[in-house]
């Protein structure tokens, strides 16, 4: 267990590299906004690639634990799983990692190959779980003839830009919005006609 320090300099310094990047964050100025010497900081993370990745596999662990809370509820038809997906998804997203989810679509190149790698392996079971979800769908007549990694690829970068553009005090509520692209994906006539 990480104990709160390394939770706050994880919080604080995911927030400054949304703001400044990765390069115009620097080690002191997160410390100053934690309210500790940098050589705590320092104690945590040896380097700034190390503290990106950290704040990266922050968000992904979590997001890939509620899914796969999601896809292991057998008492779920696999559209429901699909809409509770959505709503997690730009749930977390937009709300507690909505800093990280900014992190990786602006400061994935700097981490170098090694790091790129576990980040994406974890990336990839994220996937591998939405894609159960579409192939449950598949066999209940949604989707037909479709290709189930590329209907995984589609709703997920769908779902990932999200963070760009939504706003907290927006005409829509997540929630509404997640409801949105579910219909999108899932229209009401192909709902009722796999009932």
């Amino acid at each position: 267990m990480r104990d709160n320090k390394y939770e706050k300099i994880i919080s604080v310094a995911a927030a400054l590299i949304r703001r400044k990047g990765i390069k115009g964050s620097s080690f002191q100025e997160i410390a100053n906004k934690v309210g500790i010497h940098k050589s705590t900081v320092f104690y945590y993370f040896k380097s700034k690639e190390e503290l990106l990745l950290r704040i990266l596999e922050k968000s992904v662990n979590e997001v890939n634990s509620e899914l796969r809370r999601i896809t292991s509820n057998n008492e779920l038809k696999p559209e429901e799983k699909l809409k509770e997906a959505f709503n997690s998804h730009l749930t977390l997203m937009t709300g507690k990692h909505s800093d990280s989810v900014n992190a990786y679509l602006y400061e994935f190149r700097n981490l170098s190959k090694k790091n790129r790698k576990i980040y994406l392996e974890k990336r990839k079971a994220y996937e591998k779980d939405f894609e159960k979800i579409i192939a449950e769908m598949k066999t209940k007549g949604y989707f037909d003839g479709l290709n189930t990694k590329i209907i995984t690829y589609g709703i997920l970068g769908m779902l990932n830009w999200v963070v760009k553009w939504y706003k907290t005090d927006g005409p829509l509520t997540i929630e509404e919005i997640a409801d949105i692209f579910y219909e999108m994906v899932v229209k009401k006539s192909d709902i009722n006609k796999v009932q």
